[in-house]
């Protein structure tokens, strides 16, 4: 009877063809010790620099397992108790395309820790965050060429990629597979793997662009997809002529917004609804009609108390764009590429919302993203944290699926919009956001936040919005998917 799983030990040799034995004798120590079991290990030595003999000689050891998925390791890396058990649970009957764990390497405190979120293909784009311990399904590792050589130090980083444009079904396991003998060398792979990342886009045929992004002693890559025809882009910015101090001068939020929208958006194709509630100085709307001009799409009043939802819904009836923005009067954008780079991830066919970085008047982080606590509590990711770091690889810094992100500043496809019925308006105030975002993900959709545009959000970092019964009421009912929530792993939040 074939085995289920084969690990493959990759072990490096130097040019005269000595081995380091210790370093094998510990992985095969820790593959014993995960006791009898439908595995089996292959060894394969291998050049110490990737090349090409190298690539081939670990796809042969592909070839030739019959196991029905097989996991890459180097010498020295020892695998934890039970992770062996704990990934073929995680294969089941499903059979998913791959799976992979959680892993750690010889680091000081938490840094060589690596919790891992589900899957997230934008992630995998910055990131070989997979890492170790990954099994492939063989099939679908060998229909993709398993190993080459092509892209150098990022190899694993290249199969990763062309693995999972066969297969979407990748299941995380949320366990400790892995612990390597030496940290990833993920700053080497930087170039070789925007390479790498750049090889997929033009087997997909999509025009993109990838950058190299340091952040202190971390690096990751940013794409650019391109957009060669953009379309328009409705904001509707609801306003009750609010006013507060912003750096210490008192301004009317409103128009300056709109001020900061005129002189720092570098997209080219945008227009304003403005939705005013009852009470809205007639002075405040004459000065930001004036201030947008041929920017201006409608002005629409609503009237009774308070009703975000409502709001935004009779703002997007009026709205022209393919896109629709809705839009808080108390941010202010920072970087003039902000709403190029949501449009250029809201194309994707299967993402259904786009969310910014939101920080405060003081720069420290307000929002980025949306995670669950296991109680089914919404909580804003980072926040109050300082934003001149990368966070917990990466999160900080680059394109990351969540289950919601804030209305303050949310970009939505009109078609999808009116498709799961806009915003829902027996939620006036509190989870608005998160139910509107939520009916996307029932619907197969993907909500991404980009920390690439990134707005000022002039909310009170001491302000705590009550929540009533029927607000919890409303968030409770989608428990089946806040429970799933893929940046709470079961060893914590990532």
């Amino acid at each position: 009877m074939s085995p289920a799983l084969c690990l493959v030990v990759a072990v490096p040799t130097s040019p005269s063809g000595d081995t380091d034995g210790r370093l094998l004798e510990a992985t095969l120590a820790s593959f014993v010790a995960q006791g009898e079991g439908s595995w089996e290990v292959l060894t394969v030595e291998v050049p110490a620099d990737p090349s090409p003999l190298g690539a081939a000689a670990l796809t042969h050891a592909a070839t030739t397992t019959t196991a029905a998925y097989v996991a890459l390791v180097e010498a020295g890396d020892r695998l934890e108790p039970g992770a062996l058990s704990a990934v073929l649970e995680g294969v089941g009957d499903r059979r998913p395309g791959l799976l992979y764990t959680d892993e750690q390497w010889p680091a000081q405190g938490a840094a060589g820790i690596f919790t891992k979120p589900d899957w997230m293909p934008r992630y995998l784009e910055a990131l070989p965050y997979p890492g170790r311990l990954t099994f492939f399904r063989r099939d679908v590792l060998l229909d993709a060429g398993a190993w080459r050589h092509e892209h150098g130090p990022a190899f694993e980083w290249d199969t990763l990629l062309r693995v999972t444009e066969l297969t979407d079904d990748v299941v995380h396991v949320p366990v400790l597979g892995v612990s390597r003998h030496r940290p990833p060398e993920l700053a080497s792979l930087l170039e070789s793997g925007r390479d790498a990342v750049a090889a997929r886009f033009r087997r997909l045929d999509v025009p993109a662009t990838v950058e190299v992004v340091r952040s202190g002693d971390q690096g990751f890559l940013r794409v650019w997809r391109d957009v060669p025809d953009p379309p328009l882009v409705t904001l509707v910015i609801p306003t009750a002529g609010g006013r507060r101090k912003v750096r210490g001068e008192d301004v009317v939020l409103v128009t300056n917004a709109l001020r900061a929208l005129l002189e720092r958006t570098s997209y080219p194709r945008w227009e304003v609804v403005l939705v005013v509630s009852d009470g809205t100085p007639a002075e405040t709307i004459r000065e930001s009609t004036a201030l947008l001009g041929d920017r201006l799409a409608a002005v629409v009043p609503v009237s009774g108390p308070f009703n975000f939802s409502r709001s935004v819904n009779s703002g997007a009836a009026a709205a022209r764009g393919d896109f629709v923005l809705a839009l808080n009067d108390d941010t202010e954008v920072i970087e003039p590429r902000w709403l190029d780079r949501m449009v250029a991830v809201a194309q994707d066919p299967d993402v259904g919302a786009v969310g910014a970085k939101l920080l405060f008047e003081d720069g420290r982080i307000q929002h980025a993203g949306i995670v669950f606590a296991n109680d089914g509590r919404p909580l804003h990711v980072h926040i109050f944290e300082s934003d001149a770091d990368a966070g917990h690889f990466g999160s900080k810094v680059v394109d990351l699926d969540y289950l919601a992100v804030t209305g303050a500043c949310l970009l939505v496809r009109r078609s999808l919009y009116e498709t799961v019925g806009g915003f829902t308006e027996d939620l006036p105030l509190n989870f608005n956001d998160v139910d509107f975002c939520l009916k996307l993900v029932a619907t197969g959709h993907r909500v991404v936040c980009t920390p690439y545009a990134r707005l000022h959000h002039y909310e009170s970092s001491t302000r705590h919005a009550e929540v009533r019964d029927f607000e919890l009421e409303a968030l409770a009912w989608w428990r089946p998917w806040t429970l799933a929530d893929p940046h709470v792993n079961v060893r914590g939040i990532v």
